[in-house]
């Protein structure tokens, strides 16, 4: 038991105002004597004792009432935890460090686990000595320094830990944890505190010798880990992935999309439903998960199919459990109705089709029956080196050059505008191909990836040339980094030319390797250029001196390939991560607009976004509240068709709510290297049980003690 303001006590000294009024008022009695008087004396003394006894009693209350007053606001504590927990043993320095990341919004069916540790906080907040000083970091993505020097104004830090929220991002413990230590260092002469109120996830602690050696350098520092009620991390069932199966989203084709459902519990599930849903309709496929093992990972299939060109956001659910916040997946889609594609030929005039340059691509891109490529998304043209001249290759998504043996200036210009402006260039260098008409042309030069050699010829010698049966990193190739997906091993081509990509200080520094030849040298690579991007093969599109038209994988190669290069003119990414600015370009026509927009949650209505921006002539949205994980739709003002979509996605690690095992935390808890050495085990700080603080009661009873005084003194006041 003690007082958490004991100096009040010392008003309890004025109960000598009562008592020293009680015997001035026995002193001034003036003794007047008249006739009459003699008849009351018998009365008085008879009453005497009774008069005593009432003013005896009204002076007892009013020191009561003094002394209650007093104890209330020094503030009478009971603590089962002790003074020196209560912070009554003296005034602190401390940094507040609150892990805010997605994982600390599981429940126990009360509370959250960042509900818990904002109440630990509070308490030890209340509880520090007169004196005492505190700052209020968040650990989220970043570390946000609310209050970042510690001030004396409790009740500031106090309100701040209020409206403290949770994020959907991560947390770095570590970086927050140096942080605080550095904010300490100006303070000497008093106990210096970092208390850092988290669940613990072990992927929170990502540097924890850091820790370690910012408190070896600061040892008048005292890091205390408070364990706001949780002992171990919670079994947990999570959506971890979902992203397109197609290459490229098309209206009207019924469209795959992957959904991955991660088990982080210590026990297998069974019969979970997983639903797919467009924009905010109910959903439009679903599958159920048999069983899924502890641990493990399972990825499903489920289908969507949109009506027109556009975009699209999509939801895959799982039942709610005690972390909500994983058991939705976002994903945003722009779908388009066709895409154009240009095959310029250089043997368009081939006696036989399977001769022409064009054949081999244009089955590979559109691999369906001669009935269906009306309905088919892709467009291909084949055309004539001339078309190149005076085409409008704007209305073009992808040009492709087969065996083309020189451009020429006035196609050179026109394909360089192209592709500067956002349009995607392929290119396969045939037998008739210059590789000086491509490497030394002045437009077309700077455009190449990579510098085209002389052919070189193995049929000759009997010999071919691989190309690299695994380490695939480009996303064109990942598909066959998977050894179930099989591998590129098997394309093998007789004659080639050799690819030189540029040193790295060179204008082409971006360029990279698609996939490479078994000897290292690059087979197929790709460079931006401009707003767009030109890839460039070694060998021709034809069967004449390799097999790659006639791969198996030379179809699924194509279409990656397409997907890769398919022009988005928005530019950025439509999915991010919670807390990134999403930026992306609209048309023109809606520059200065007002716009809304439809965020995460229950309440899916529009509401303002502010004006389009116009910058550099372009029409540019840019929006900053991402926090919340789920699906972002922009509409214009007056007009419910959706013009820009994004998704949020949250890490799939937040999911993983195992903690971090207290041998590891016992090495930035205990005493450096003997803590290291011997690892001694962590004992973790648990904020006060119950503390009850009483001066509530005593502010009570000071008003009924007066209350009963004023009664009493009324009725004593009666003439006897």
């Amino acid at each position: 038991m003690t007082f958490l303001a004991p100096a009040v006590l010392a008003g309890a000294a004025a109960i000598v105002a009562p008592i020293a009024i009680h015997l001035l008022n026995k002193t001034r009695v003036k003794v007047v004597r008249w006739a009459a008087m003699r008849f009351l004396i018998d009365s008085l003394q008879r009453n005497q004792r009774r008069i005593q006894i009432e003013d005896l009693a009204l002076l007892l209350l009013r020191c009561l009432l003094i002394v209650l007053l007093a104890i209330a606001f020094a503030r009478l504590v009971l603590n089962p935890d002790g003074a020196r927990e209560s912070g009554a043993v003296g005034p602190v320095v401390a940094v507040l460090v609150l892990d805010q990341s997605a994982s600390m919004g599981q429940s126990n069916g009360f509370q959250t686990r960042f509900d818990q540790a904002k109440s630990a906080a509070g308490k030890m907040l209340a509880e520090m000595g007169a004196g005492s000083q505190a700052a209020l970091f968040l650990a989220g993505t970043h570390v946000n320094q609310v209050i970042p020097r510690p001030t004396s104004n409790l009740p500031l830090v106090r309100r701040a830990l209020d409206v403290a929220d949770i994020t959907s991002g991560t947390s770095d413990l570590s970086a927050a944890i140096q942080l605080a230590v550095d904010a300490l260092k100006p303070f000497s002469g008093t106990r210096k505190e970092v208390l850092v109120f988290s669940d613990n996830q072990e992927s929170a602690w990502s540097d924890l010798a850091k820790v370690r050696q910012s408190l070896d350098e600061s040892s008048d520092v005292h890091l205390k880990i408070v364990d706001p009620g949780q002992r171990t991390g919670e079994d947990n069932l999570a959506i971890t992935a979902l992203r397109a199966d197609a290459a490229v989203l098309a209206a009207g084709r019924m469209t795959g999309f992957l959904v991955e459902v991660s088990n982080f519990g210590s026990s297998s599930v069974s019969r979970v439903r997983v639903t797919l849903s467009v924009d905010d309709g109910p959903p439009v496929d679903e599958a159920v998960l048999d069983t899924l093992d502890a641990g493990n990972s399972r990825t499903i299939r489920l289908n969507a199919r949109f009506p027109a060109a556009g975009f699209y956001t999509l939801r895959a659910a799982i039942p709610p459990d005690r972390m909500p916040a994983d058991n939705e997946r976002s994903l945003a889609v722009r779908v388009t109705d066709r895409l154009n594609i240009a095959i310029v030929e250089g043997r368009a005039n081939a006696r036989t089709k399977d001769r022409r340059d064009a054949f081999f691509l244009a089955n590979a891109l559109v691999p369906v029956q001669p009935s269906q490529r009306e309905e088919y998304y892709l467009k291909i043209e084949a055309v004539p080196l001339s078309w190149l001249q005076t085409a409008d290759l704007s209305r073009e998504g992808i040009v492709f050059l087969s065996s083309v043996p020189k451009p020429g200036s006035e196609a050179s210009k026109n394909l360089e505008k192209y592709v500067h402006e956002g349009g995607s260039l392929v290119i396969f260098p045939g037998t008739d191909s210059h590789p000086e008409a491509f490497n030394e042309d002045p437009v077309l030069g700077p455009m190449m990836p990579a510098k085209i050699g002389p052919r070189k010829d193995l049929s000759g010698d009997g010999k071919s040339l691989a190309w690299q049966a695994a380490g695939y990193t480009h996303p064109v190739t990942a598909l066959w980094s998977d050894p179930k997906n099989g591998n590129l091993g098997s394309v093998r081509v007789e004659s080639y030319f050799p690819l030189t990509l540029p040193p790295a200080k060179e204008a082409a520094t971006d360029a990279r390797c698609i996939v490479k030849y078994a000897d290292g040298t690059p087979a197929v690579v790709e460079a931006p250029y401009g707003k767009g991007r030109v890839v460039l093969f070694s060998s021709p599109a034809n069967t004449e001196s390799n097999n790659l038209p006639i791969h198996p994988d030379f179809v699924p190669l194509l279409q990656r390939l397409v997907a890769f290069l398919t022009p988005d003119k928005s530019g950025g990414s439509l999915v991010i991560g919670p807390g990134t600015v999403f930026q992306t370009r609209v048309s023109g026509d809606l520059a200065n607009r007002e716009i809304a927009v439809i965020t995460p949650g229950t309440n899916r209505k529009p509401r303002s976004a502010g004006k389009v921006e116009e910058t550099d002539g372009e029409a540019v949205i840019r929006y900053r509240n991402t926090e919340n994980p789920g699906p972002y739709r922009f509409i214009a003002a007056g007009d419910n068709k959706t013009i820009a979509a994004f998704a949020v996605q949250m890490d799939p690690k937040e999911s993983d709510l195992r903690m971090i095992p207290a041998e590891k935390l016992a090495l930035v808890e205990s005493s450096g290297d003997d803590a290291m050495a011997h690892g001694n085990p962590v004992k973790a700080v648990h904020p006060p049980r119950v503390r009850h603080e009483f001066w509530t009661l005593f502010v009570c009873a000071a008003f009924v003690v007066a209350f009963l005084e004023m009664i009493l003194a009324h009725r004593f006041s009666f003439a006897k």
